[in-house]
């Protein structure tokens, strides 16, 4: 497909801020790169949230070009397209899982690891997936981390919940943090069950 072309990959380091998963970061910005600049050459299979996010944000010929491939697709395939997985999708678990490893290698560094107890956020689903690939140490700092940020977003939204029943909305940031912690960021294939 014309106007396909390479993605910039950042590295988890550079997604590492205090308050967000920095896996989710890395494929969120993925995500928006695939969807709103290159697209990916062939997307023969769509979910909702991609095939919506094309016909929002995708350049006009790239976002046509990828769903006249998906309803060619449809058609020739009949309901059998119907299961098969999201281009887009595949392609942002593929770079979850090296994502993952990166973050697992990171973690062995001593100044990242003390630097993730203090400050770090994994979402539930990552701090999971994380802790599998973890030594017994790396997986109590993880375990420490989710505890922190669950303390941290329950006293956040307790707040929120207060001051907005009295018309003030500012630090609704603890909305979007709290989504992500539970169920990633959006569009990012988590655990979840399809609706």
């Amino acid at each position: 497909m014309n106007g396909a072309g390479a993605v910039r990959k950042y590295s988890v380091s550079d997604a590492a801020a205090r308050g967000v998963c920095p896996v989710c970061t890395v494929l969120r910005h993925r995500q928006t790169r695939l969807v709103e600049e290159t697209g990916i050459p062939f997307a023969k299979h769509l979910c909702n949230h991609h095939a919506w996010s094309l016909a929002k944000a995708a350049p006009g010929r790239i976002a046509a070009d990828l769903l006249l491939q998906t309803l060619r697709t449809r058609r020739s395939e009949g309901p059998r397209a119907l299961h098969m997985p999201c281009d887009f999708c595949e392609n942002l678990m593929h770079e979850e899982t090296d994502k993952l490893k990166e973050l697992a290698e990171k973690m062995r560094t001593p100044a990242f690891l003390q630097w993730m107890r203090l400050h770090g956020t994994l979402c539930l689903h990552h701090a999971k997936k994380i802790g599998e690939q973890l030594s017994p140490e790396g997986s109590k700092i993880i375990a420490e981390l989710v505890a922190r940020t669950w303390e941290e977003l329950d006293q956040g939204l307790a707040n929120y919940a207060q001051h907005a029943s009295h018309g003030e909305h500012a630090g609704g940031g603890v909305l979007g943090r709290a989504a992500e912690f539970l169920v990633c960021q959006r569009g990012i294939p988590g655990e979840e069950a399809p609706c």
